[in-house]
């Protein structure tokens, strides 16, 4: 299965799906906090990123993420990825220390991902 731009709305379970293909129990994915795009999957947080700027996206723009379904079924959203790694642009660390960049994000991940 590819990394997958979302053009549409899924559920948890359609995300648990896309899951089952990597790690199971949870997803990698990043947003384009500009053009508000979510791609989800893949080994690491790199390679969606990669499709989000092979298609428009710029690098400053894309925060990546994770859904987690071990701690609770419905999932969990963490931006916890080296993709956030962004010293140039205030970021120094995999964490995303900056609140609007985390509620814009959150925001548009949910546009997406419909998580109970």
């Amino acid at each position: 299965m590819n990394i997958t731009i979302l053009d549409h709305k899924i559920n948890a379970e359609e995300v648990k799906k896309l899951a089952n293909l990597w790690y199971g129990t949870m997803i990698k994915g990043t947003v384009d906090i500009k053009l508000e795009r979510v791609a989800l999957g893949g080994d690491y947080h790199i390679e969606s990123s990669e499709i989000l700027t092979g298609s428009g996206s710029k690098f400053e723009d894309i925060w990546g993420f994770n859904i987690r379904f071990e701690e609770n079924k419905d999932g969990i959203l963490e931006f916890d990825s080296m993709v956030n790694i962004k010293p140039n642009f205030g970021n120094r660390s995999r964490e995303v220390n900056n609140e609007e960049i985390i509620k814009k994000a959150t925001r548009i991940i949910y546009k997406f991902i419909e998580l109970k």
